[in-house]
């Protein structure tokens, strides 16, 4: 009985040692499926940091890349560069470039530029002529800071040519490119009529238009009071030297006269006006808003009231010839 006794006490003994053993052997599986567990977690934060920083990167490549601002601005198209500015000649006005001034087909007309020799110097002249024969012979003149290239510019060549009239514009000596020439009279007293009428005979301009502003007065003045058969009208523009000459003799003078002033022109206007409107023939033409040089102030209402004046000049058979075909065109079906 005792025997049995301590087997049964072995028995329970062997099997509470073993509980203990699976027991403990239960604990640490479990410690170590703790620990995968913990790593198994641990890998998956990693995998999900390296999946968001992939697209992070792949989102990256979609966008468009970063120029620094120099680099941007570098690769815009450069504008335009301003065209170089262009030389001006004595007169004061630019001149065109080069080869431009020397032919230049205008409507129906051409530029040429030349010079003429009077009274044994060298005098520079730019002319416009139509294609056909010219109604009339304009002679263009200039004041002190200008040139035969201020009609130039102006347009005022252009204008009479396209209307069919032969325009010259001179530089008078010791001026634009004439600065050579010695003048004939001291600036501001009245030179002899003699250079003028060198002038247009040497250019075959007789009878002419002249058009006379401010410093030109000097030249012209004496001219139109001696020579004026060679004359077919005159167009002063608030000249100078008017007060030089009694008005009795403006009453002579039979000559057609345009007389141009700006009425902003308070001094040589006015005086010109007092002087010229003796004149016994003569219309006045006066430039709202304009100066002194009212040609350049404003340049439309004075070619509109020089090519008026001019068409008033035509014989009168000329401008029925020009009204006839005019007359014809419209009639016909």
């Amino acid at each position: 009985m005792a025997r049995a006794g301590s087997a049964r006490a072995g028995l329970s003994t062997a099997r509470a040692g073993f509980g203990s053993a699976r027991l403990g052997s239960a604990r640490a599986r479990l410690g170590t499926a703790r620990a995968e567990l913990g790593t198994t977690r641990q890998n998956s934060v990693r995998l999900g940091l390296g999946s968001a920083e992939l697209g992070s990167a792949r989102a990256g490549l979609g966008k468009p890349r970063f120029h620094p601002p120099a680099l941007g601005r570098a690769r815009q198209a450069a504008p335009p560069l301003p065209p170089p500015p262009r030389p001006s000649d004595p007169g004061g006005a630019p001149r065109p470039g080069p080869g431009w001034e020397r032919y230049r087909a205008m409507a129906g007309a051409q530029l040429t530029e030349g010079t003429v020799t009077v009274e044994g110097q060298s005098l520079f002249y730019r002319e416009a002529r139509p294609q056909q024969a010219p109604r009339l012979n304009v002679l263009l003149l200039h004041g002190i800071r200008f040139s035969s290239d201020t009609w130039l510019q102006l347009r005022t060549l252009a204008v009479l040519a396209d209307a069919g009239h032969r325009a010259v514009a001179i530089d008078l000596p010791g001026l634009g490119r004439s600065k050579d020439a010695a003048a004939p009279a001291p600036v501001g007293q009245p030179a002899p009529g003699a250079f003028l009428k060198a002038v247009v005979e040497a250019l075959g301009l007789a009878p002419a238009v002249l058009v006379s502003p401010s410093l030109s007065g000097m030249y012209s003045l004496p001219f139109l009071f001696q020579h004026g058969h060679l004359l077919k009208a005159y167009v002063p523009v608030a000249p100078i030297c008017t007060e030089k000459f009694e008005a009795e003799r403006y009453a002579s003078v039979q000559t057609p006269t345009l007389i141009v002033y700006g009425d902003q022109d308070v001094e040589l206007g006015q005086v010109s006006l007092s002087n010229l409107r003796h004149l016994a023939r003569h219309q006045v033409l006066v430039l709202q808003g304009a100066g002194h040089a009212c040609y350049l102030d404003k340049p439309e209402e004075w070619h509109r009231g020089l090519l008026a004046f001019l068409q008033q000049l035509e014989p009168w058979h000329r401008r029925t010839e020009r009204a006839a075909p005019e007359s014809r065109s419209s009639a016909s079906p």
